[in-house]
């Protein structure tokens, strides 16, 4: 399976001006988020202390990724790259080297 490292942030044009619906969005995204980490669809998840932002770490294929971002669009902004694991790229090495 592969794994994601997604940085993630708010789109400013749909966040609320309004500071309880702010706060009602945020405490139901984080709802949303609580529930998958408990379920394995994301394997951890942090916002940077700045709130400009924050990433998820995830496994899955494009298909699992595109729904879960559907969930947060429009309010949230997605940038995923797939990633390789040490183990991955040595065996890369050698194969690309033979």
């Amino acid at each position: 399976m592969t794994r994601f490292l997604t940085m993630w942030k708010m789109n400013p044009d749909m966040v609320p001006k309004d500071p309880e619906e702010r706060m009602k969005l945020w405490l139901s995204m984080m709802d949303m988020i609580k529930a998958s980490l408990r379920s394995g669809e994301i394997l951890d998840w942090g916002e940077f202390c700045d709130l400009s932002g924050g990433y998820t770490i995830s496994e899955g294929d494009d298909m699992d990724h595109l729904i879960g971002f559907m969930r947060y669009t429009p309010y949230v902004i997605f940038d995923a790259k797939p990633v390789l694991s040490a183990d991955q790229v040595i065996e890369a090495i050698r194969k690309a080297a033979s």
